[in-house]
């Protein structure tokens, strides 16, 4: 059953000519919150938000199926790279949106990300210190942790704070593999963090999680629910459309043109002017792909496809950066619950639904929202000879102490496993995350066709420090699966490097072993989820510009992107908190544009 959100208009014909003050055109993390943002601080401006999925359904707020969701048709653009030539040719699923797409970690990274993204762009506001009270603004924080688990969570002083939209903590109820992860990485010489949300992420610590009261926590949810719609009168939100096309007056954005989702063959056509601004919040790859649709983006791929140049922008599509992801998976004792016993089992199922729809805990609640998490630095990645051909500055970039070389991610699985498994096993998945990749991709249309989904090459694996990272990252996990505890659950291998000889044996973690790790990295790596910079922010002298720091494209008025397209660093988290960031940032240079003032006195109390 859908979540009850109020339909404000029945149709695209009801829309056609309407003239708002501010269209923002996707319903995701950074889209939602700047919606909210504008249509509470400016009540006399009309604001309409274009989201190309549905409403929210109740199950998307499940955690325990979010994962699973994750990687069906419902819900999921199906995104799919071109070949990927350093992974044996292999086209990777790349699961997007509509309305934004999370697996609810809140990880917010190290302290230098966020001062580097300040130097690199320019603009202090991003400093650490200075984005910390706005990730603190939003936080409703939960400090509660299991009974007898204290040694493994406790949030720092001063980094935290309640009441704002997100609830967020480590969770009342932990799968009960979290206790063997926690175990394994002590052993394996990882040292607890009580809480990696500090700034300082590096060691082991327990993941934190939008979870409310075993909800899933979205921007959807959080900003624009079915109470906060009801109260902003200004705010009109349209669903299951797409913009194909902004329309320009000369330099000047005026509004978009809408189209339905889902092709009928007598589609309604929409056009809807903004007398202010449009703000794109479609994601990495929708919000360029609908710029090149409108003719910004390199002058000889516009050409190419007939498109009329309104700027020539040749960043726009350009400088893909995305975290890369494989996984050991192991099947372990059936007495240790796991995620795939409980999805498989029709009975079990049952049960646990039941259970949720009365308060909102058992299984579908724990599953999905607890891991284990460690942010290692790893020495060898830092001695390699791919570090050694690293330029200066991008070496002293990977030293600094708080940056962690890569992540991996303990939990109950499967994951990226997909073939024969018994459905009453209990898998084990130890994920490798990795961080600080130098490889660039890019993104070009396939056609003129709005709905059809652009050409994407991430090129992973690309830079050979990335294979570095992967080898270092992939025998990190090795040296955690053969340690006492790991041994003595884990029954067989079902995603794992082998031996030489093909027996089920681990490698050996002796040094000579790099062509093991490597052979199962290109077999089976695949994409981190965190794709950034396709229309990235910088200084006016950075090639790889799109925008600059008030969101605005240079030589374009009436325009912002303001989603993860923009971020201009790699940084070492899960990065929602960087578009919510990104959409804070946005929605103040708004309000102090258009007379409604700046956010800052809004928050005094931060």
């Amino acid at each position: 059953m859908a979540a009850s959100f109020p339909s404000k208009v029945q149709s695209l014909k009801d829309l056609d000519k309407q003239t708002f003050d501010f269209i923002i055109v996707g319903g995701g993390t950074s889209g939602c919150l700047i919606a909210a943002r504008l249509a509470t601080a400016m009540p006399q401006r009309r604001i309409l938000i274009v989201e190309a999925g549905g409403e929210v359904d109740e199950k998307d707020l499940v955690p325990g199926y979010c994962k699973p969701r994750f990687g069906s048709s419902d819900g999921n653009w199906m995104y799919e790279t071109l070949p990927q030539k350093e992974l044996g040719g292999r086209k990777l699923p790349y699961p997007r949106g509509p309305g934004g797409n999370n697996f609810m970690a809140w990880v917010r990274g190290p302290s230098v990300d966020y001062d580097g993204w300040a130097e690199a762009v320019g603009d202090e506001w991003w400093k650490w210190d200075n984005v910390l009270p706005y990730m603190k603004k939003l936080e409703d924080f939960r400090p509660s942790i299991p009974n007898g688990k204290s040694k493994y969570a406790d949030p720092t002083p001063g980094f935290h704070s309640a009441g704002g939209m997100f609830a967020v903590g480590y969770g009342t109820e932990w799968q009960p593999l979290i206790e063997y992860c926690m175990q394994a990485s002590q052993e394996a010489g990882h040292s607890v963090n009580l809480d990696n949300n500090d700034g300082s992420p590096i060691g082991l610590s327990i993941a934190q999680f939008n979870v409310d009261n075993g909800a899933r926590v979205t921007s959807a949810s959080a900003f624009l629910n079915s109470d906060a719609r009801s109260k902003l009168k200004n705010l009109i939100v349209v669903t299951q459309t797409i913009a194909s096309k902004i329309i320009f007056d000369g330099k000047r954005a005026t509004g978009v043109q809408l189209l339905p989702t889902v092709g009928t063959g007598t589609d309604d056509i929409a056009n809807v002017y903004a007398s202010e601004e449009v703000i794109l919040t479609a994601g990495c790859f929708q919000s360029p792909q609908l710029l090149l649709l409108s003719g910004v983006g390199p002058a000889d791929h516009l050409k190419g496809f007939g498109i009329p140049m309104i700027l020539d922008a040749p960043a726009v599509g350009q400088n893909i950066q995305d975290h890369s992801a494989f996984a050991c998976e192991f099947i372990i004792k059936h007495s240790i619950p796991g995620h795939n016993q409980l999805l498989n089992d029709p009975k079990a199922l049952d049960a646990a639904v039941k259970q949720y729809a009365t308060d909102k805990t058992g299984p579908l609640a724990m599953f999905g929202a607890s891991a284990a998490i460690i942010f290692p630095k790893l020495p060898k990645v830092l001695s390699s000879t791919e570090f050694a051909f690293l330029s200066p500055a991008e070496q002293d970039y990977m030293r600094a102490g708080l940056r962690p070389s890569t992540e991996i991610w303990m939990h109950s699985g499967p994951l990226f496993y997909t073939g024969p498994c018994p459905p009453d096993v209990s898998v084990l998945v130890l994920e490798g995350l990795c961080q600080n990749n130098l490889s660039r991709g890019s993104l070009q249309l396939k056609s003129t066709n709005p709905r059809e989904l652009p050409a994407i090459d991430p090129g992973y694996l690309t830079h050979p420090y990335d294979v570095r990272i992967a080898v270092e990252t992939l025998r990190e996990i090795v040296k955690i699966a053969q340690t006492p505890t790991f041994s003595s659950i884990i029954e067989s291998l079902l995603l794992a490097p082998r031996a030489k000889d093909g027996t089920n044996a681990l490698p050996s973690i002796s040094g000579d072993d790099d062509e093991i790790l490597e052979n199962f990295i290109r077999d089976t790596l695949t994409q981190g989820f965190h794709s950034m910079s396709t229309c990235m922010m910088g200084q006016k002298e950075e090639k790889n510009k799109v925008v600059g720091t008030d969101f605005k494209i240079d030589g374009l008025q009436g325009l912002r992107v303001a989603d993860m397209s923009v971020c201009p660093i790699l940084t070492s988290n899960h990065t929602q908190i960087n578009a919510y960031l990104i959409g804070e940032r946005c929605a103040e240079f708004v309000l102090k544009e258009h007379g409604a003032g700046s956010l800052k006195g809004q928050h005094a109390h931060l």
